[in-house]
Parts: C-alpha cells; structure tokens; sequence
C-alpha cells in the first residue's frame, strides 16, 4: 500500500482496508464488476506460467483461477485482516504464500518473479513512480506486469465530479444550518485516479513495454444508489466494450499489461 509520505498514511489504508476485510472475503469476490475485471487479467496472462507475485492481493478472490492456471502465488498487502481472510481461504494450498509488505518497498530480491498483478493500490500512492520501480525491479526480464488504476475519465468520474461541485456543497451547507454534522473526508474519495493516455509513458520510463490494455466496470454516480438494477444493465451492455478505444473510457477502471524489457 503506501508509504508515510504518500496519498494515505499506511494506518489509515490499512485500518480502512481490516473494516473491508469480510467484504471482499465475500460479496465482492462475487461482484459482476469484479470478475468482469478478473477475467480481463486472465486474458492478459493468456498461456504464461510461473511465479506470480499479487501486490495488494487483498482476501485472495483472484487466487483460485490462478492457481488452477498452474501459478505459484506470493500474496502481499498491508492489511492484517485481509491477509488473516486470504490465508484461511488458501490454507489448503501449498502453492501459496502471504506476507506483510509495502508495494512502494518490496522486501524480496532482484527478478525473482516471472509476473506481477496490482489491481486496486496505485490509487492510494502519492505517486506511481516508486512502485513501479519496485515492481521492474523484482521482475524477471520478460516477466509481464497487469496494473488495475481507476481512471480520472469515467462517466462515474465525471457524473461525481458534477455533483461534489454543485448538489454537494448546497446539501453541506443546509445540514450546517440545521444542526447536523458533516462527516470527515472519507479515503476512497480522494484517489489517486490516472490519465490513461499518460499511463503507457510512465511505465516505458521504468523499463516496461506496453503489451495491451482495456477497460472495465461501468458505474454511473448517483444511479448505483437509485437504480441499482438500471446500471447493472448498463454495465452488463457497456462491457462489452471494455476494448474500445471509443466506448471504453466510460468504464471506471483501466488495466494494462506491460513487458520488462
């Protein structure tokens, strides 16, 4: 996760994360926008093998596939509970190792993986840099990298942008005036989104070539909230799309696989 002069202090994306752990041991391994998400992933891997280094690898929802696929899985995060939650999930499997660490200061040696996946942790580093030098230098040559980054261009982005900046402020002031507080900022809300087009720059300067990319995971802010089942179909139509360099940039989240040269 992130370091003490990052985006979030480690105690707070940890403590946040623990109050997660059983969601994402359970529901959110079963969301739609999560195996949409998950399948993608597969799909970059396409017929590679190895050992596979999972930064961020949360209660583990992603280990299953993976090793079936015939992966040796290292498992990081920074979360206590979530790593509690993924080591009662993979118990069984001999393939599978966890441990406590920082993505922006991996504590193993030089090319010692054949791949690496990070899906949902740039978002809480100040900066991408540190990491991705991290990750170029625990791959081996050749060994493919798939990073998962929420994206600054969304519909839902946008839609929420709109709305923190006219509705939000008028309801902020009204609860002001009655009486009613205002809860504090909460983490998720102030991501460390990326500029998808700037994304394949910042990975050539750490000596990582871009393979392919898509998109995933339509949300449209507020109508999750209204109308779950109207974005749910949106979502499962949009999908579709995840390849489109037209239709993709309405989905939230922005995957790509690069190569160490």
């Amino acid at each position: 996760m992130a370091t003490e002069d990052s985006q979030f202090s480690k105690n707070e994306v940890s403590g946040s994360f623990d109050r997660l752990a059983n969601y994402y041991a359970g529901e959110r391994g079963q969301s739609p926008w999560f195996q949409a998400q998950r399948k993608i992933v597969l799909e970059m891997l396409g017929s590679e093998k190895g050992r596979l280094l999972d930064i961020g690898c949360a209660a583990g929802a992603e280990f299953e596939p993976l090793l079936h696929r015939g992966f040796e899985i290292v498992g990081i995060d920074y979360s206590p509970e979530m790593l509690r939650l993924a080591k009662e999930r993979c118990n069984s499997s001999g393939s599978v190792q966890l441990c406590r660490a920082d993505a922006e200061a991996l504590p193993f040696p030089d090319a010692s993986f054949d791949h690496v996946i990070c899906l949902g942790v740039f978002e809480y580093l100040s900066t991408y840099e540190r990491s991705l030098g991290e990750i170029h230098r625990v791959l081996r040559p050749g060994g493919l990298v798939i990073l998962s980054l929420p994206t600054r261009i969304s519909l839902d982005r946008v839609s929420n942008k709109l709305l923190t900046t006219t509705a939000v402020p008028l309801w902020r002031m009204i609860k002001k005036l009655i009486g009613k507080r205002t809860l504090g900022q909460r983490v998720g809300r102030r991501w460390n989104r990326c500029n998808p087009w700037k994304v394949p720059a910042q990975l050539r300067k750490h000596g990582l070539s871009p393979q392919q990319s898509a998109y995933s995971g339509f949300l449209l802010f507020p109508l999750g909230h209204l109308w779950p089942a109207a974005e749910f179909r949106l979502f499962t139509m949009l999908e579709r799309f995840s390849k489109s360099r037209i239709l993709g940039w309405t989905l939230s989240q922005y995957l790509i696989a690069a190569r160490k040269s």
